[in-house]
């Protein structure tokens, strides 16, 4: 997630001691070597109901590897490596689960500042190609197995196959730990403060960014250990949200004066926690924890969904 708002309301980093002295300030920078190797758990979870009914209960989970490759003044370039199959994301039949295991994703690199701020993916568009190869497979395969019209089908799909293989697709979508991972990186927050901000998140269908009510506070900081929790808290703007979730919907085909009325008088509320337990010295997150609630009412028909992403140090 970005941080454009959020880094102009903190204090300007200063370097002058290589570890963190201050007590009343915990300051968030990398110091890592070339050779520097970490090993993650990454779980995420997925709920969903429908009304009062369970409709979706899916957990995934991998273990990657955090390697320091180089080195500069100005950026670290780290690669993120695992073994997971990607397909297993997805509601996918057991079926079609072995013939689209060959896009498993297992290696991504990714560059950051000199603090550790993310900056980007470096190997973006190869990923990008897989996702794109696996969703065309994946409904050429399901349009023959349900007698469906592939065309048809996959007009419905472009915009969510745009999405997911594009560079912030893959960057917020596809692997939100990253983004996680190295949220507090470059910023000094002062202990005592909770700071409420203006938050923006990138639209994925391009245009405006998503607006949110946010703020950051400390739970606990252990200066000893040189170890800090920090929790952020953010709901999105509603307005936003809703017209979002219009345009997706009208770019998947859906239209009509009662959709449109339906969606108007929807409501949605969308709220997240995240938990960054790290040792902030020399720069490595302990145990992250997301938990995001996500429950949109469109015509008295109620839909929710809770989405969790823990990534633990090994």
């Amino acid at each position: 997630m970005k941080k454009h708002t959020l880094l102009l309301l903190l204090f300007t980093m200063t370097l002058s001691s290589y570890c963190q002295t201050d007590t009343s300030e915990v300051s968030y920078v990398a110091y890592w070597s070339v050779g520097d190797s970490y090993d993650f758990r990454v779980t995420k979870t997925n709920m969903q109901w429908s009304g009062d009914s369970l409709t979706k209960n899916n957990t995934t989970e991998y273990v990657a590897n955090f390697e320091v490759i180089d080195s500069t003044d100005t950026s670290y370039t780290i690669i993120w490596s695992f073994t997971n199959e990607l397909v297993n994301t997805y509601d996918i039949p057991e079926s079609l689960i072995e013939k689209l295991s060959k896009y498993s994703v297992t290696e991504v690199i990714y560059t950051t500042s000199e603090m550790g701020e993310f900056t980007g993916i470096k190997n973006w568009e190869e990923l990008g190609q897989t996702m794109k190869a696996m969703f065309t497979e994946l409904f050429t395969v399901l349009a023959e197995e349900q007698g469906s019209d592939y065309d048809a089908l996959m007009k419905t799909a472009e915009p969510i196959i745009a999405i997911y293989s594009s560079q912030q697709g893959i960057e917020q979508m596809i692997l939100p730990e990253l983004q996680l991972f190295h949220f507090p990186f470059g910023a000094m927050f002062t202990v005592s403060d909770t700071i409420t901000y203006e938050d923006q998140y990138p639209n994925m269908l391009g245009g405006d960014p998503i607006r949110a009510e946010s703020k950051l506070y400390f739970e606990s900081v252990d200066y000893a250990d040189e170890r800090a929790m920090l929790v952020q808290e953010s709901k999105l703007n509603s307005d936003d949200t809703r017209a979002l979730i219009t345009r997706l919907l009208k770019q998947m085909g859906q239209k009509g004066s009662e959709f449109d009325a339906a969606l108007g008088r929807a409501e949605y509320d969308i709220r997240t926690s995240t938990h960054y337990d790290y040792f902030y010295y020399p720069g490595i997150p302990i145990k992250i924890d997301l938990n995001r609630n996500t429950v949109i009412d469109i015509d008295n028909t109620k839909t929710r969904r809770v989405d969790n992403i823990t990534i633990e140090l090994l």
